[in-house]
């Protein structure tokens, strides 16, 4: 079990005394009948609150879920999505028609109210406290906007038990913490199955997190949660009272026990109940009787159980101000320590790594802020192997990103898919493994240890063991973290608070035998079910006669007496024994030897250390005890108990009368008693010299066992230092091995973890570059160093006839069907300068091929032979000669024309003319084409309407036919012209389009009409 907590701080549990009376209820926090009458008013009606999450296709989720709940005022919904700041939300609008609750969009200072649906507003984070919602904008917090997340958050710290939290259809992980933190308090956490959801990000990350308790359809949600909301308000005991209950109780804890060879038996009982209460309630189970049923029939229900008894919210830097102390005791540490000293750091109940990985990220940026060189070590430690796994993974959701400093995340972390994944420099400094704080041996010489969330789930005998184990696997100095609710009370001297606000102790240097951990190592693990019980039984509600009868002839009958330990510590008492007990002064004790009256000491002790020392069974003794001013004779009666389920070896004292009376002397009685019947001093002295002898008797074995026992012991005292030098020895160089091992193992687990990774990215990669090559149209051959065949592509055989078994031949060995002689030649000189060559070759069948050899380099720059590349060109090579071809027509055609005629391109360049223009124009091929039209003979074509027509007029249209144009060009005088020009696109080669423009001179026909100023038609 996860958590944070201390020997005083706790809760009362029902099992920390097995023998005290009827234990209080344990109730969760944040239960109303828990709290004060005097707290405010929300605090009595704490109904359930459900946070719905989604993004990316979750309104069809959220109408569906709202559409199938009642009415009726059991719980408070709030709806919490992804949405554009920028844009006002219409969600409300939408969602109020499948729901007959209101719905609102939520302002802050609104109150959280049962039966109403509230719709948290873009671009804000969204709180509850005390039933109060509030809000701030999201661009204040630094981090990528998880509004689940925070919400959820929030709502596990305020309702507790009566938290939902419930993801539907989105992207990302933004939910999986907030349901964490909500199934850590005991809520409930629903998903949507992520093969129905459109978006399957956020219930997918969620489940796979392990923080959902059912996976459901909306539709089912609601059932559910109606369900549970009327369970919670009919306000059922946290386990139902059966007779059976206990025994139930005990059988589920054996199961467990049974199944994971864990020993749950020193963790808090109101705890586990809690934990039971709720799997019981989460499969519609009425009391422990039919949980037990459930568990025997599914074995698999006991892993979840399991795993929810060790559920815990662990996060980065948890407890801001904690850290913020720690940081300071850190770097004073790592500054005053020499380069090259270790400093060791032991997490346990790390969980899934939060807490040891801020506690590296502390001592690295000490390390560099010091510029100290030191040997980090630091072992992190949990029960759950799982958590274990993913702690070494070190791969967090985004919503980290909220409890770290952006710094933080830059430098110690790299963005893998949405998740935060813990750099290699960091993961290398921590060492994880599955431990069991209770029974395993611990790690020692350490100057650190963050023990934080697991001491309140433990009993408070638990707790005594585990922290003078902190102690002694400190160094002197070392520190120890705890929680905010956890405290050293009772070990005082042990440690002493350096921040106690803080919770931060440091280690005194004391000898204190009490508080050494005895046996710790040798402590066996359990293996079968282990089942904890008092002395005598709680007393059953059944009426029992039998057992009723057996108290009363007891009481009546049986000698006073007690149950004590070989030490004499006093277990249950039966009957009167003031008569023969008394309490000593001062302080509370209750031992046997230190409250025995005056005459029973010796001969207690004596008849103690028989039994329990000697391997007697039974040992008596008669004594006087010293009694209403006078001598009382008693027999006392040691027996060793024998009972298997007795947790350690227990002896009952009684004391009973003298079988026969004690007889006086003939004429005692009369010479003892006066007439007054006062004892005469002669007696009194004759009965303190009985009382004498009896004390010497026993004085003198008293005397012959002690120096027995003092021989023996010094002899036992030689072994054991020689021993305990030898196994000291021993344990240190157990511990460096264990070390050096656990450190190699865990490098080992690593780079075959990197190993997985690479040979994974390998695979992918081959299988990416054969199905390249196998899709490609382009002939490859690779070959090595020595011109050998290494690969080729399928489209190579269609010009060097490869087949599989070629791999490996000569390049020369090879025939190839493209006419290039000198193919092996240019090879090898490119292999020698390492300049790619380029030629063009043909086939016998008219092809033609582009032909590269370039060297081929590996990752490192080496050069390991060639890649040779047949790129078919055969295409361009026929466009090229058609358009060779096209041009020579093209400028024929033109020169058989009678008429001048012109092509210009779409800059009204010129780009052709024929032989008719040159003539009609006296113009010269290099004065005409590459010039724009209106540049030619001195300008002499620039013409208004012309140029209207080529810039204005035709780009619109496709043509102009019959222009006339009456103009006076400088080199051949007056002349009128017919003008007629098309717009040719080139579409398929890209070109720019042609204007073709051909000019017919009608000077004579225009002489002999008038002119009419005819227009070009388009």
């Amino acid at each position: 079990m996860r958590g944070s907590g201390s020997l005083v701080e706790m809760t009362p549990d029902p099992d920390d005394e097995l023998l005290g009376d009827k234990a209080v209820e344990p109730r969760p926090v944040g239960d109303p009948r828990s709290m004060d009458p005097g707290a405010a008013e929300w605090a009595t009606e704490l109904f359930p609150v459900v946070a719905v999450g989604g993004s990316a296709g979750s309104l069809t989720p959220f109408q569906e879920l709202l559409s199938h709940l009642p009415a009726e005022p059991l719980v408070a919904v709030v709806i919490v999505s992804h949405q554009d700041p920028d844009r006002p939300s219409l969600l409300p609008e939408i969602l109020a028609k499948s729901t007959p609750m209101a719905v609102s969009q939520v302002s802050d200072g609104d109150r959280a109210e049962p039966g109403h649906v509230h719709v948290a507003p873009p671009g804000r984070f969204l709180s509850i406290h005390e039933g109060v919602f509030h809000l701030e904008r999201a661009t204040e917090r630094g981090h990528p906007p998880l509004p689940i997340d925070f919400f959820m958050r929030s709502l596990a710290d305020e309702r507790r038990s009566r938290a939902v939290g419930v993801v539907v259809s989105g992207t990302g992980s933004d939910g999986s913490l907030g349901l964490a933190a909500i199934r850590h308090e005991a809520g409930l956490t629903l998903a949507q199955p992520p093969d129905e959801a459109e978006f399957d990000g956020m219930p997918g990350n969620a489940i796979a997190a392990g923080v959902v308790d059912l996976v459901l359809a909306p539709a089912e949600m609601a059932e559910r949660l109606t369900t549970h909301a009327r369970r919670l308000a009919a306000g059922s005991p946290p386990l139902p009272e059966t007779s059976g209950s206990t025994d139930d109780l005990e059988r589920i804890l054996e199961l467990v026990t049974a199944r994971t060879g864990r020993d749950f038996s020193a963790y808090k009982r109101g705890t586990l109940q809690r934990r039971i209460e709720r799997r019981l309630h989460l499969h519609g189970l009425q009391n422990l009787s039919e949980y037990l049923h459930f568990t025997e029939a599914r074995p698999e229900e006991l892993d979840a159980l399991w795993r929810d008894w060790l559920i815990g919210v662990s996060g980065f830097f948890r407890d801001p101000e904690a850290f913020e102390a720690l940081e300071a005791e850190l770097f004073e540490m790592v500054r005053s320590r020499p380069d090259g000293s270790p400093l060791r750091v032991w997490v346990p109940g790390c969980a899934t790594g939060q807490e040891a990985y801020s506690i590296a990220i502390l001592l690295l940026e000490a390390l560099k802020t010091t510029g100290r060189r030191l040997d980090l070590q630091i072992f992190a430690t949990d029960l759950d192997e799982a958590a274990i796994d993913a702690a070494r993974a070190g791969r967090y959701s985004e919503g980290i990103a909220a409890d770290i400093l952006p710094e933080r995340l830059q430098r110690f972390f790299v963005v893998e898919d949405r998740h935060f994944v813990v750099k290699q420099d960091v993961r290398e400094q921590i060492v994880f493994a599955v431990q069991d704080l209770l029974h395993d041996p611990p790690f020692t010489r350490l100057d650190l240890i963050s023990c934080r969330n697991l001491l309140i789930y433990l009993r408070n005998d638990a707790q005594k063991r585990i922290l003078p184990l902190f102690h002694y696997s400190l160094d002197p100095n070392g520190l120890l973290l705890l929680g905010n609710s956890e405290s050293v009370i009772g070990f005082e001297d042990l440690f002493s608070p350096v921040d106690r606000e803080q919770k931060i102790f440091r280690r005194n240097e004391i000898h204190r035998a009490a508080h050494t951990p005895r046996d710790w190592a040798a402590r066996p693990r359990p293996t079968h079910p282990v089942r904890r019980v008092g002395l005598l039984e709680r007393e059953s509600p059944t009426l029992d006669l039998g057992d009723i009868l057996r108290r009363q002839l007891a009481d009546r009958y049986a000698p006073p007496g007690l149950i004590v330990d070989e030490d004499g510590n006093v277990e249950q008492i039966h009957g009167r024994t003031g008569d023969y007990l008394e309490p000593a002064p001062g302080q509370a004790n209750l031992n046997l030897l230190d409250m025995a009256r005056e005459g029973l000491r010796a001969p207690l002790a004596a008849a103690l250390r028989e039994v329990a020392h000697g391997g007697e069974r039974t040992a008596e003794r008669d004594a006087r005890v010293q009694r209403n001013g006078g001598r009382q004779p008693v027999h006392v009666r040691v027996t060793r108990l024998a009972h298997a389920r007795l947790p350690r070896p227990l002896f009952l004292v009684s004391f009973e009368p003298p079988e026969e009376p004690v007889s006086l002397p003939e004429g005692a009685k009369d010479r003892s008693e006066g007439s007054d019947g006062r004892v005469s001093s002669r007696d009194r002295v004759v009965q303190l010299e009985e009382e004498l002898r009896a004390t010497r008797i026993d004085h003198h074995s008293t005397m012959r066992e002690l120096q027995a026992s003092n021989e023996e012991l010094a002899s036992a005292n030689e072994e054991v230092q020689s021993v305990n030098e030898e196994l000291q020895s021993t344990n240190e160089e157990l511990q460096t091995s264990k070390e050096e091992t656990q450190s190699l193992n865990e490098e080992l687990q690593t780079m075959n973890a990197e190993l997985r990774t690479r040979v994974s990215s390998l695979e992918q990669v081959n299988d990416d570059i054969r199905n390249l090559m196998d899709s490609t149209e382009i002939a490859i051959v690779f070959t090595d160093g020595e011109l050998r065949v290494k690969r080729f592509t399928p489209s190579a055989q269609a010009v060097v006839p490869l087949i599989a078994s070629d791999v490996g031949r000569p390049l020369s060995d090879i025939s190839i069907s493209v006419d290039y002689p000198d193919l092996l030649t240019e090879a090898k000189r490119t292999l020698r300068t390492l300049t790619p060559s380029l030629r063009e070759v043909s086939t016998d069948d008219g092809d033609w091929y582009s032909v590269e050899i370039r060297p081929y380099r590996k990752a490192s720059g080496f050069v390991d032979g060639l890649s040779i590349a047949f790129l078919g060109i055969t295409r361009t090579k026929r466009a090229e000669r058609t358009a060779q071809l096209a041009r020579a027509l093209g400028q024929d055609i033109l020169d058989t024309l009678r008429e001048p005629f012109l092509v210009l391109n779409a800059d009204l360049t010129v780009e052709r003319a024929n032989q008719a223009f040159y003539q009609a124009f006296g113009a010269e091929p290099e004065e005409t084409v590459g010039k724009r039209i209106f540049d030619l003979g001195d300008g002499q074509w620039e013409i208004p309407r012309l140029r209207e027509l080529l810039e204005q007029l035709l780009p619109k249209n496709q043509a102009f036919d019959d222009y006339e144009v009456d103009h006076e060009f400088p080199t051949i005088g007056r002349r009128v012209m017919l003008l007629n020009a098309r717009r040719v696109k080139r579409s398929r080669t890209g070109d720019p389009d042609l204007i073709l423009l051909a000019i017919e001179d009608v000077t004579g026909r225009a002489a002999e009409k008038p002119r009419d100023g005819s227009e070009a038609r388009s």
